[in-house]
This record gives C-alpha cells, structure tokens and sequence, in this order.
C-alpha cells in the first residue's frame, strides 16, 4: 500500500489542477461565527484512532460553549471503533476509499444541510478540500494547518505560522472561529465507552489484585503498527523483570493487537510472574476502560499515548529522534515521560535501563526501588 501512496499523490495533484477553478475561495473579512445562530457542524476528520483522540477536546469546547449544536463526523475505517458509539456526535459517516459506497455517503451528509464543515487534517488535503466545498456548499469552511490551500478556507490557524507547539493546542484552536477562547477550554478529553466496558475492567483489575490492592497498575504495550517502532521482545523481557523485582507488588498489564498476541505470551512465559495480558477480543472502548484504570503505561508511540493522556494517566513513551514528530505528537501536558532514541528512523537503539530510569521518574517512586 505504501507503494502506491505516490501514484495516490500524484493522481490527487491532477484532480485539484483540473478542477482548481471550481473551487471557491475563503472570506477575506472572516468574522467568528455566531454558535447561537447554528444547529449543525460537521467534522472532517477521516484519519487514524489517534488523530480522533486528539480532536476530542474541540467537540467538547464546541458543546460547552453552545449545547444546543448537533456535531457530526467524517471518519475512516482505521477510528471508526473509537467514535462509533459516541454519544457526542449526531452521526458518524465514513470516507472508505470505496468511490460508490462514499459517493452515496457524502451526498447523505449533503442532504443534512451542515451550517458549517470544519477540515481538522492539519495539513494541505486535496482530498479535504474538496469535501469541504462540496459537503456544505455556501457555508463556511474552517480549517487548521493549511498552506498551499489556505486561500480556499474562510478561517485557518496555521501553527507554522504561529509557532504554537503540540497538534492537541494547534487543533483546539478550531475553536477561535466560533470566538471560542481555546485557552480556556480543557486539552483533556477522555474517548467514551459504557457500562459495559467499564464492567469488563474492573472485573480484570479484581482478578490481577492478588493481595496488592496498592501496587502500580503498569501497562506495557507491544504493538506499534510498523517495525521501526517496534522495540525487541527481549527488551521487555529484561523491563519486565526488572520492573517486577523493583516494585514487588505492581501488576504488568500487557497490551497487544491480536496479530500480535503471541508476542505477548512468550513474554508472560519468560518473566512467570506479575504480568497478565489484556483478555482477548476487546473493542476499543474496553480498551480505553482499561487504560483508564492504569497507573502508568510504557509504549511506543502510539494511539494509546493519547488515549493515556486524555485520562491523564502517565506515559513513558518510547520515540525515534525526528523531532518534528516528536514535539508535535508527545505525550500531553508531561514534562518527562519520553525516551528518545539516537535515530531518526527508529527506536532500536532505546535501553532498557533508559527506558526503567523514565518509569521512576515518571512514578515519582525512585525511593521504593530496591538496590
């Protein structure tokens, strides 16, 4: 699939060059928008589960400041699980990549009369916008992080330009087109699950207590969607053993896609003891039930990063050296918390011992280690 992401780019290039004139420009003389004088709005944002966790605290901001508005979101297959059943939103649609089943879903989304689309990709989207031209035509189209395409938006926040830092700060600030003060609005904003999910938690939390009700509650997470940031069994291994003789009552919670699974029962056989694996067949929101319980959680960088950090539950997060990257997508709101590697492709070369500093430091629990 990544080999074909160039054909994809160059197809997308041709499209907006063909059809650039039919586009419509942006306001000059943009005002906010009056939120009392709406009813719907409608949210691009057909991208992966973290780039939606993210996104939370502008939906939030949004109904805060006016209850009355019915949110709407275009996502993708790869976040659907984490929004599916959210009771923030009116609807949930999906881009698919499937030309006639989205056809038939974006003149659906035309039918409901948005009074205004936000495109949150923080980036130039051929694809983006023209969804926002043709989903709510005539209304006003707001976006963030856009460049080459800025002219076509009537309010855009552009970090480049404004040097703000974290991709949470620089999405809140959607929220300036409605006069939202983003500054006062909470970056925190936990994904939903129900009753039922949090029901399947607390009965896998009762059965880890063993007698150690006050330990650390500590998940490790092995997957990482791509080989470059996955770190080596025999690391966590090592980070296990060490994290179970340091901190004799804590409970290693192991988390793992089920592709994955394997993996993470080798790595329950080697250490014997203190660590127990997610149950299998999970949906998403049992997973954020579960990160939700937890004390701290140690992975690479991942959708659970933010998932964590929305409960505002510790990170050590493990990331290659690319900066840009990195400031953008770290940890929220932790001062420390992030393992750096040497290289800007992967992070191999992170220690385990690097990796073990940061949990106590992270835990503010250097005093228990035993020597």
């Amino acid at each position: 699939m990544e080999r074909l992401k160039p054909i994809e780019h160059k197809f997308k290039a041709l499209f907006f060059k063909v059809f650039e004139r039919a586009l419509k420009r942006g306001a000059a003389d943009f005002r906010p928008i009056d939120g009392a004088r709406i009813q719907r709005v409608l949210f691009l944002r057909p991208e992966k589960i973290g780039d939606m966790v993210i996104s939370l605290p502008v939906f939030d901001g949004l109904k805060k400041a006016y209850p009355h508005i019915k949110i709407s979101v275009l996502g993708s297959p790869k976040n659907y699980a984490l929004i599916k059943n959210d009771p923030r939103f009116e609807s949930v649609f999906l881009y698919t990549k499937n030309i006639w089943r989205d056809l038939r879903e974006f003149y659906k989304i035309k039918s409901r009369h948005f009074d205004c689309v936000v495109d949150m990709i923080c980036d130039d989207s051929v694809t983006a916008l023209f969804l926002s031209q043709f989903l709510a035509p005539r209304q006003p189209r707001i976006g963030v992080g856009k460049s080459k395409f800025r002219e076509y938006y009537d309010f855009n926040y552009d970090p480049r330009l404004n040097n703000t830092g974290h991709i949470i700060e620089n999405t809140m600030k959607l929220l300036e087109a409605f006069g939202i003060d983003a500054s006062r609005v909470s970056p925190y904003s936990a994904p939903y699950f129900g009753n039922d999910s949090r029901q399947k938690a607390q009965k896998f939390f009762e059965s880890l207590n063993n007698g150690h009700k006050e330990g650390l509650k500590i998940g490790l997470n092995l997957s990482a969607g791509s080989s470059t940031r996955t770190w080596a069994l025999n690391n966590y291994n090592e980070l296990a053993g060490r994290i179970s003789r340091s901190f004799p009552n804590s409970q290693i919670i192991v988390f793992t896609i089920p592709s994955e699974r394997e993996r993470a029962v080798q790595l329950c056989h080697s250490v014997q003891s203190g660590l127990s694996i997610i149950p299998e067949n999970l949906e998403l929101a049992d997973v954020c039930a579960l990160v939700k319980n937890l004390d701290v959680l140690i992975t690479p960088d991942t959708s659970l990063v933010h998932i964590a950090r929305a409960f505002q539950v510790s990170v050590v997060g493990l990331y290659t050296r690319f900066m840009k990257n990195y400031l953008l997508w770290r940890p929220y709101g932790q001062e420390t918390g992030s393992v750096i590697s040497g290289h800007d492709n992967n992070i191999h070369d992170i220690s385990v011992g690097q990796v073990f500093e940061t949990l106590v430091k992270v835990t503010s629990l250097s005093q228990q280690v035993k020597s």
